[in-house]
């Protein structure tokens, strides 16, 4: 098994298509349609069910996948090794991570990264943060630096620094709404029943935390707006259309729209782990150890400067 076969089979498993896959390989369809037929020829077994739309493995087609993700794993790694005994002349690292916090996280990294290393290319992937955990768990990329929780026992967090989530909108929005706190920066959850609430959508960890403290306090929220973008929520609010949950992250790299308010939620403090994350069985380089050494060190020496308001 060559890899780069091994990386068809993938493509086609991920697409459940042979003409998905073949355009995302940009290589003709027939020429993969052959290269598979070739394999399963001389596995003398077939790899999908033709017979099914989308395509869909076979029961030897997911061993098949499944072993294919542990030799392309190894032969990374092995690359990793190499890279490190050439002395990191050359190499390259992908690197996960969420867009509004790539924005505020990345010039300060790269450039002192670059400074170092000037061979090893940083490519970056951008996406919510399940999406890149699922890419990190698939072999796409090495790390992801994101918010916690993450429970998979594949993989290994090692946190960076803490981040407060408070309650936003704009300033005076709750006392107009007749709601004046007894402490100015704190406020009862019940309190708010019927005041909009402009949320991230459920594929965010922000959103994920938010739910477990509505569980907690048996409280339905009034859900006025939806959004994939934690600062486009965090605008929203500003605006006067409602109140968000927001981090630390976003009050230092987002322009309000008006001035605003920030709480907290009485007897319940929110905040998380900021964490970079990578699979517990892979290889880290020396360059890869060496990057996160370097967000530790930048992103721990002025928390306060970076991420409060």
């Amino acid at each position: 098994m060559n890899s780069k076969k091994l990386k068809y089979i993938l493509a086609i498993a991920e697409f459940k298509s042979i003409s998905k896959a073949s355009n995302h390989l940009f290589i003709s369809q027939p020429s993969l349609s052959n290269i598979l037929s070739n394999i399963e020829k001389d596995l003398g077994i077939q790899l999908f069910d033709r017979t099914t739309n989308p395509l869909s493995l076979t029961y030897a087609g997911e061993i098949y996948i499944e072993t294919a993700k542990k030799i392309l794993s190894l032969e990374n790694n092995l690359k990793k090794e190499f890279s490190d005994i050439n002395n990191m002349k050359k190499g390259k690292i992908i690197l996960g991570i969420p867009s509004v916090r790539g924005t505020h996280i990345l010039p300060l990294i790269l450039p002192k990264f670059k400074d170092k290393y000037p061979g090893i290319e940083v490519d970056v992937i951008e996406g919510n943060s399940n999406l890149l955990e699922d890419y990190l768990l698939s072999g796409k990329i090495d790390l992801v630096v994101t918010s916690l929780p993450s429970d998979n026992k594949k993989i290994i967090c090692e946190i960076l620094y803490e981040e407060k989530i408070r309650l936003a909108c704009k300033s005076g929005y709750l006392q107009s709404m007749g709601i004046t706190p007894n402490n100015p920066n704190i406020i009862s959850l019940n309190q708010l029943s019927n005041i909009d609430f402009i949320l991230t959508q459920k594929s965010h960890r922000i959103r994920d935390l938010s739910e477990m403290l509505f569980d907690a306090h048996d409280f339905k929220p009034k859900v006025v707006f939806q959004t994939s973008n934690t600062a486009t929520a965090f605008r929203l609010a500003t605006s006067g259309l409602g109140v968000c949950f927001v981090s630390e992250m976003i009050l230092s790299t987002t322009k309000p729209i008006n001035d605003f308010d920030l709480f907290d939620i009485e007897n319940s403090p929110i905040k998380w782990d900021i964490a970079i994350l990578y699979l517990k069985n892979t290889y880290l380089s020396t360059v890869e150890r060496d990057f996160i050494n370097l967000l530790k060190d930048t992103l721990t020496s002025c928390p306060r400067i970076l991420f409060n308001r």
